[in-house]
């Protein structure tokens, strides 16, 4: 809450100011003590102007007030760390602080934002209402910016209030630090010349601002602590000069005068007029409200099993926040359980809690906390049991027959015996099968099996089991080719996702490579790594990731061929007849020359078999064909080849009879499925030919003219990419 005192001008203000500095506020001056003070006004220096009005002012403030004292650059040149505490707040210093500042020497910089921030946490801003009063005579030396101090001190202080003392300031110079006084909600005041700024300390009033507390209280009398309200206070002209919200009473500081006070809530309004007496120190006021209190019925079962969900039937003012919960009979107001917003509809549903005994169902009123309803109930016990075998082995799933409640969040898991509450391993959740599967940990020795109430993790049953060791087997070749892939025959337990792999020799347990899954079944097939040297093929247990067992394993050289069968037209596809190690990911490609490891174009997985056929780039100039080992996409093998424009040409009878046989010789890639056609003048490349041979049956080849006399073109096409490569006319009679 922020209350603002009523301004009256310039000079009365500034009186104003210290009146606040002497009243039951915690307040600390802080001075200039920068070279700038040695200026003067009208041939006095400031700081003696300030020197003097400081002890005129302070003679007349009460040994009842708290006041500090802090100046800065009054010590060191330059030095914008020098700040320092004079005098710390306290009764009865003005004379103290008059004292100190006599003896003050002005000589450095002006760090007024930090010298008013370190005033400000002496005061302990954050948690008291604190007042800082600064008399400057000069700007910002610092680097700080004083305007954002202003809003940081304000949005964390607890009720805190700067007033700034323009001391000899232009205005313009005075518009720059007037915002650390706006910000806070205080005053700046523009002292020109040592008369002014004597006069307005002279003047000072020493008042007490009397601390004001706005009770409310219902159409009884009673006194209303339980809704949350809104206040605002106006002065006769209108002006609203406090507000506050809350729960409860309202209190602030307040100048002498006549006053109206306005507050509402929910279900709630009320006001009337005060009068502030001048100079005594506390004033309360009861201010009355016409309040409709809220009510509302809660109807559940007489009893309910722990742990159990349950319907809340309810009739309330279902406000934004409103909620029913289920708590301990006789617990505070405020106080919840599981609970449900009735905005989400009725009937409500929520969970009972573990603990057996008497409780109550509540309807709370969500802004206030508290509850218009309630109804008993009886929290009762539960049973369950769990059936598991007597032994395990490591790692292995296993079922577990149980009885229980079956709440939503409900499991059955394995742990070590004797393990605290709400410790688990691998779990299943009761409500998704009975009996339920688990895996087994891979350590050796006595466990439990616990059904556990998941809403307070609490175990309802449990049964001990032993789990006991495993063994297992691999058999796989030697030594094998880089890359390649390769069986491996193992026996196991076969555990829900263990594991065959190959990995570097002693290689930290859970490391891996390619693997196969053990549930696949044996033998398993993983590929060795693209590299030469001495591995360990191992059968890995899930649970853990510990090696169950291991065996040495080499990998050799591997080499690959690339042999093209066809010709190679740009944009054509191509047969690549190849050898290699034909591990799983291994493909064929064709990439630029001197294309990096693991470009690719056009690729056919060698697993497809041999040859392999992959489509050429429709670009002219230099590629190869690689061979590529997936696993590390480094190339194994790599064929040149050139991609240039394809040829062809045509010979045939520029007359023929219809339907005769005619002789057609010609040149061109013989590419299997290129044709020899003939179709109308000016035919598309697409066009349905009216007679057609392929070119595997050689040069010389027949076809037979078409039917109709007219005029017609022999033509060589490429399947591959549909492109006509050479025409010759042909005129049928």
């Amino acid at each position: 809450m922020r209350i603002r005192p009523l301004i009256f001008g310039t000079i009365i203000a500034f009186a104003s100011l210290m009146g606040i500095a002497t009243a039951q506020e915690r307040t600390m001056i802080v001075l200039d003590g920068s070279g700038s003070m040695w200026g003067q006004i009208d041939g006095v220096p400031k700081l003696q102007i300030a020197r003097d009005t400081l002890r005129d002012v302070l003679a007349s403030v009460p040994e009842t007030t708290e006041l500090g004292f802090m100046a800065y650059g009054h010590r060191r040149k330059g030095d914008c760390g020098d700040i320092e505490l004079i005098v710390a707040p306290a009764l009865g210093m003005a004379s103290t602080i008059a004292d100190k500042a006599d003896s003050m020497k002005f000589l450095g910089k002006t760090p007024l934002s930090a010298a008013v921030k370190r005033a400000a946490e002496e005061l302990r801003y954050t948690e008291d209402t604190a007042t800082v009063v600064l008399i400057t005579d000069g700007l910002e030396t610092c680097s700080a910016n004083v305007c954002e101090l202003g809003q940081q001190l304000e949005a964390q202080g607890a009720n805190f209030t700067a007033h700034v003392v323009g001391f000899g300031l232009s205005k313009e110079e005075g518009a720059q630090v007037a915002c650390l006084a706006e910000n806070t909600g205080g005053q700046y005041f523009s002292a020109d010349n040592a008369d002014a700024l004597s006069a307005a300390l002279k003047q000072t009033v020493v008042a007490i601002v009397p601390s004001v507390t706005l009770v409310p209280v219902d159409q009884d009398g009673a006194k209303i602590t339980d809704i949350s309200l809104t206040w605002s206070v106006l002065d006769p002209d209108g002006n609203e000069v406090m507000t506050d919200s809350g729960f409860g009473k309202a209190t602030g500081k307040l100048n002498a005068g006549n006053f109206t006070v306005s507050v509402s809530g929910p279900e709630a309004s009320g006001g009337g007029a005060i009068e502030i007496v001048a100079d005594i120190k506390s004033q309360n006021f009861e201010i009355p409200l016409e309040i409709i209190r809220l009510t509302a019925t809660v109807e559940a079962p007489a009893e309910v099993a722990a742990g159990a969900e349950f319907e809340v039937i309810w009739d309330g003012p279902a406000d934004k926040s409103d909620y029913v919960t289920i708590v301990e009979k006789g617990a505070d107001e405020g106080v919840y359980n599981d609970y449900a917003y009735t905005q989400n509809g009725n009937p409500s549903k929520i969970i009972a809690p573990d603990g057996l005994g008497a409780y109550e169902v509540r309807y709370v009123h969500g802004q206030t906390r508290k509850t218009l309803g309630s109804a008993d109930i009886e929290v009762v016990a539960i049973t369950g049991s769990v059936v598991a075998p007597a032994q395990v082995a490591a790692g292995a799933e296993f079922e577990v027959d149980w009885t229980g409640p079956a709440y939503k969040t409900d499991y059955i898991t394995i742990v070590e015996v004797g393990a605290e509450e709400g410790t688990y391993k691998d779990y299943a959740y009761a409500k998704n099968a009975n009996p339920a599967k688990i895996q087994a940990p891979d350590g050796l020795g006595e466990y439990e099996v616990r059904y556990v109430i998941g809403a307070s993790k609490r175990t309802l049953a449990s049964t001990k089991i032993e789990v006991t060791a495993v063994s297992g087997t691999l058999e796989a070749p030697e030594s094998v080719p880089a890359g390649s892939e390769f069986e491996v025959i193992w026996t196991g337990p076969a555990n829900k996702s263990d594991y065959i792999t190959i990995v570097e020799i002693g290689a930290p347990d859970g490391t891996y490579k390619d693997y196969a899954y053990a549930q696949n079944g044996s033998p398993a097939k993983i590929s060795a790594p693209d590299a030469i040297g001495n591995f360990e093929l191992r059968y890995v247990l899930a649970t853990s990731d510990r090696t169950l067992v291991s065996r040495p394993i080499s990998t050799t050289q591997v080499s690959a061929t690339l042999e093209l069968m066809g010709p190679a037209i740009p944009g054509g596809e191509i047969k690549v007849n190849w050898t290699g190690p034909n591990a799983k990911s291994d493909y064929i490609t064709v990439v630029e020359i001197g294309a990096d490891e693991g470009s690719y174009n056009d690729y056919a997985y060698t697993q497809n078999g041999s040859p392999a056929k992959i489509k050429l780039p429709k670009a002219l100039g230099t590629f190869e064909i690689r061979y590529v080992i997936g696993s590390s996409d480094r190339t194994l093998a790599s064929l040149q080849i050139v991609l240039k424009p394809a040829s062809a040409s045509i010979s045939a009878p520029a007359v023929a009879k219809a339907g005769d046989a005619i002789e057609v010789s010609w040149t061109g890639p013989a590419a299997k499925g290129d044709t020899i056609e003939i179709v109308g003048v000016g035919a598309s490349a697409n066009e349905t030919p009216l007679g057609n041979a392929g070119t595997v049956q050689g040069s010389p080849l027949f076809i037979y003219a078409p039917e109709e006399a007219g005029d017609y073109e022999v033509r060589y096409k490429v399947k591959s990419t549909g492109e006509v490569l050479a025409t010759a006319p042909l005129k049928i009679d």
